[in-house]
């Protein structure tokens, strides 16, 4: 016995142990996983940023604006003007019919670095200046080192609005997803062709996206941005070159547009692999540019987060997950999910607001808290077990039992089935142990399955019954007992049985109490347990004792009352006679009091449905007299009509409510009032008995209604501290409470609460 007690002492200890090596190793695991969260945020080059920024990218389309026409150098142009190049006379008659149309800006996605026919050079630069509102591009060359920028001829470039370069990034897996809004030579960098456009159609200050400082190389990149791409089925508004030239455009469909003009056709059109290519193929640079002046024109413009803001809003949601893990481990497949979605929900959202954060590195962090989580979980768990089994293979043996071979200690699997099978072969050996245990218990006990078949009972239960019990069933039984409710003949299910105490055939008063056989989880009962207690010589002792109490309030009583009867006689006649006759009244009161809380203490009560209203006006008529010696105003809100119900002993719940009103009325100044409100919500009757007293202080509530408690607030008052003793008892056998809500200075308000009887 002392060994077990000794491994009881354990377990607790052990479990600590056990849980608090798992926090401490999780800390640990969450210091090393949050700064590798933090480091894949940074690494632009995570296998799963691009893959996610597409797909996400699809769920956030971009609408096309209606102010952007392409004027693209197609097949049917080719067709119709030749092969490229074309002569420099060709651009100069587009620009002037475009600018006969007054578009709000002509961009060129067409580079005119090398010289041609002076004359149709001059032409062209010529359109250019009447026209004013021409940008003309520029493009880096990587071919030569250091890289260089191809530009336009000098005379374009004196008469053009705005020169501005035409460069897209690839990603290394080579699909065109941003570009740099100024670049170029360190010290002499230009904007991006598509922000020069945009700047002649609104009044733009900041550039988006970053700025950065040279770092001291020929070229220099800032304020990188993402195209921001419309959707699949979206196209850009275009017209034929030829078409243009041909005048077969009106005139209106390019007023005060931004028109992009630069080559779509297959062969000669500079082509960039995109997100859209996966459906449209690859994207020619001018629709780039006009991608790119889409975002722009709608403020939607999709710029990196910083490395720092990424870094913490990934390891923020990681350590929050890490965090629930370790309060909430049930959940642990939910939370992780959850953590997930958000982070997806986050970057979605971001995205939309024109900002992108990549949730791979999130999702990596995420799904490996869960993985390691569950991992070392199962560890603490594995180790817990074994421990387990072999404290209880070390525990004293209630039985002999047949030990086997022990399993090889290499494997601990196997040590784990070799310890559960001796466990569970212990179990099976006891159970006939607990049976004969069950019979000799000192009360009728009887075990059910849930149908109420009875499966065993003990020697006293076949006495209570009078025959064998096995395989009848319990409500018959109970029944042919004489249990009073089944009297009516109705038989309804164990679980509607009432609990009550009640005489047998016998005239032996016993006590039922049932109870659910429940699983360890779970709450379908596997069988019911039922006992019976004999409480025979208890009641018969009770019946004495409310003897004794009955002949000692008479003889209590009895002296006092004659001795008020003599002092009668002598009335006036001494002062001593009037201090006598105020210690023997005093006397009286006190012995009430504890017949009272005798009374209320006790098991005799004799409950029936009763009006509330009754009840009160039966106390108001007992304290009328003393608030009216007093000049204390009593007032209630009850009528006749009032149907309020309660199933009560009337007697002591009068006495009660008497008690509670006395109370009011003793501790109250004269010239005040004493208020009774009711009240009835869900199921209960309140009752608010108010006076205008001074009240009781905070520090004195808690141990109100304790027995023999007497406050500062009851100096000047005679009694023991038993009336309110004997109220919390009657509310209390009678399913209730009493409250009390105080202030100094300002009175008191005890609260009476009883179960209402509703049929």
């Amino acid at each position: 016995m002392n060994l077990w007690r000794k491994a009881e002492k354990r377990q607790p200890t052990q479990a600590q142990l056990l849980f608090h090596g798992l926090v401490r190793e999780w800390l640990l695991i969450g210091l090393v996983l949050l700064p590798f969260t933090a480091y894949l945020s940074l690494s632009a080059g995570l296998a799963l940023n691009n893959p996610l920024y597409d797909s996400l990218r699809r769920l956030t389309p971009l609408p096309v604006d209606p102010r952007i026409v392409l004027v693209t150098i197609d097949a049917p142009s080719l067709e119709a003007l030749g092969p490229w190049p074309w002569p420099r006379s060709v651009h100069a008659d587009l620009i002037e019919r475009l600018n006969a149309a007054q578009p709000a800006g002509i961009l060129f996605d067409v580079i005119f670095s090398e010289s041609g026919n002076s004359n149709d050079d001059q032409r062209l630069a010529d359109a250019v200046c009447k026209a004013g509102n021409v940008l003309l591009p520029i493009a880096g060359d990587s071919s030569v080192s250091p890289k260089a920028q191809v530009t336009p001829l000098s005379p374009l470039l004196k008469c053009a609005k705005g020169v501005g370069h035409i460069n897209v990034e690839a990603d290394k897996d080579g699909v065109v997803r941003s570009v740099y809004l100024r670049e170029g030579p360190a010290g002499s960098t230009l904007p991006q062709l598509a922000w020069l456009a945009f700047a002649m159609s609104e009044h733009a200050e900041t550039m988006p996206g970053l700025p950065q400082e040279p770092t001291g190389g020929h070229w220099h990149q800032e304020h990188e941005i993402r195209v921001p791409f419309t959707s699949e089925p979206d196209h850009f508004p275009s017209v034929s070159y030829v078409s243009v030239l041909r005048g077969e455009v009106p005139p209106e469909s390019l007023r005060g547009r931004l028109i992009l003009i630069g080559a779509s056709a297959y062969g000669m059109a500079d082509r960039f692999v995109t997100p859209l290519s996966s459906t449209v193929g690859t994207t020619a640079g001018v629709e780039i540019q006009a991608e790119v002046l889409n975002g722009l024109l709608q403020g939607r413009s999709i710029v990196d987060l910083p490395g720092w803001l990424a870094a913490l809003l990934a390891t923020s949601l990681v350590a929050l997950l890490l965090g629930l893990l370790l309060v909430r481990p049930r959940y642990a497949l939910w939370m992780t999910l959850a953590g997930m979605g958000a982070a997806l929900l986050g970057s979605w959202a971001l995205l939309r607001l024109g900002h992108w954060w990549s949730p791979a590195a999130c999702l990596i962090g995420l799904l490996l808290s869960y993985l390691i989580w569950n991992w070392r979980r199962l560890s603490v768990i594995l180790a817990y077990f074994g421990w387990e089994l072999a404290r209880l293979d070390n525990e004293p043996k209630v039985l002999p039992e047949r030990r086997r071979a022990p399993a090889s200690k290499g494997d601990v699997l196997q040590g784990r089935i070799f310890a559960l099978e001796q466990a569970v072969s212990r179990t099976r050996d006891t159970r006939r142990f607990m049976a004969d245990g069950l019979e000799c218990l000192p009360v009728a006990t009887l075990i059910t399955d849930p149908q109420g078949s009875i499966l065993l009972a003990n020697r006293v239960a076949r006495e209570v019954f009078g025959n064998d019990l096995v395989g009848e069933n319990l409500v018959e039984q109970l029944a042919d007992l004489g249990y009073p409710p089944l009297h009516n003949g109705v038989r309804p299910a164990l679980s509607a049985l009432e609990l009550v105490e009640f005489r047998d055939i016998h005239q032996r008063s016993l006590r039922m109490e049932l109870a659910p056989l429940l699983p360890a989880e779970g709450d379908f009962a596997l069988g019911w347990l039922l006992s019976l207690t004999d409480l025979s010589k208890e009641r018969e002792a009770q019946q004495h004792r409310e003897t004794m109490l009955r002949f000692l309030s008479h003889d209590l009583r009895a002296p006092h009352s004659a001795i008020l009867a003599l002092l009668d006689v002598h009335n006036g006649e001494s002062a001593v006679f009037t201090q006598i006759e105020q210690q023997v009244r005093r006397a009286l009161s006190l012995t009430e009091s504890f017949v009272q809380l005798a009374k209320a203490e006790a098991d005799g009560y004799q409950f029936q449905p009763t009006l509330f209203a009754m009840l009160v006006m039966d106390a108001f008529d007992q304290v009328a007299v003393i608030a009216q010696l007093k000049g204390i105003h009593l007032v209630h809100d009850l009528d006749e009509a009032d149907e309020a119900m309660v199933y009560a002993d009337q007697s002591l719940l009068t006495r009660a409510l008497f008690n509670v009103l006395e109370n009011a009325i003793k501790y109250s100044p004269s010239g005040t009032t004493v208020r009774l409100k009711h009240g009835s919500a869900q199921g209960w009757l309140e009752c608010r008995i108010s006076d205008q007293g001074p009240g009781i202080a905070p520090e004195d509530l808690p141990e109100l209604f304790n027995q023999y408690r007497r406050f500062d607030s009851a100096q000047g008052s005679e009694g023991l501290g038993l009336g309110l003793t004997m109220v919390k008892a009657v509310l209390e056998r009678h399913g209730g409470r009493i409250v009390c809500e105080s202030e100094l200075g300002k009175g008191s308000t005890f609260i009476l609460l009883l179960p209402l009887l509703e049929d």
